[in-house]
């Protein structure tokens, strides 16, 4: 079996624990601090770009959390999102093998990586941003309705075990 196909096959896993109500995702200190750091990167390569949306995820589940409310702010994570989303705006070509596109009505952007949906709500629209919403770039997806907050931890974990590889 390729990475690739192992990948898959364990994000299937996670699919079905995100719709299961009694799943509660592990998050860990640890993993919320390496997640500080990991989404000020640069991507150089999918996984690397993986382990920037997983890192994300990750902050976006913990803030919610009360044990973290005093370590994180939305401003840190929302400013974060608004720079991934300028890079992807700004490649001139599909450079990470995903799909991205921001509904503005919703202020959501989506991004599917790895079979993988990302969103990421109540994003800032300024000038470049709403540039890219107007273009032929801009192709809406429909949420498909998988709360990734849910497995966050293990999202994360999967994004650390394919940056070792």
């Amino acid at each position: 079996m390729n990475i690739i196909s192992a990948i898959e096959d364990r994000i299937v896993e996670l699919k079905k624990q995100a719709s299961d109500s009694d799943f509660v995702t592990d998050i860990s200190v640890t993993n919320v601090l390496k997640a500080q750091k990991i989404i000020k990167n640069n991507a150089y390569s999918k996984v690397e770009f993986f382990m920037i949306l997983a890192s994300i995820n990750l902050l976006n589940a913990a803030i919610k959390k009360p044990e973290f409310k005093k370590q994180l702010s939305y401003i840190e994570i929302k400013g974060n999102v608004s720079r991934v989303l300028h890079y992807l705006i700004s490649l001139s070509h599909n450079k990470y093998d995903l799909d991205f596109s921001i509904n503005a009505e919703e202020k959501c952007a989506y991004i599917e990586i790895f079979n993988l949906q990302f969103s990421f709500h109540n994003i800032n629209i300024n000038e470049k941003i709403n540039a890219f919403i107007e273009s032929d770039r801009n192709k809406i997806k429909v949420w498909q309705e998988i709360r990734l907050q849910r497995i966050a931890g293990e999202i994360f974990n999967l994004a650390l075990t394919l940056n070792e590889e």
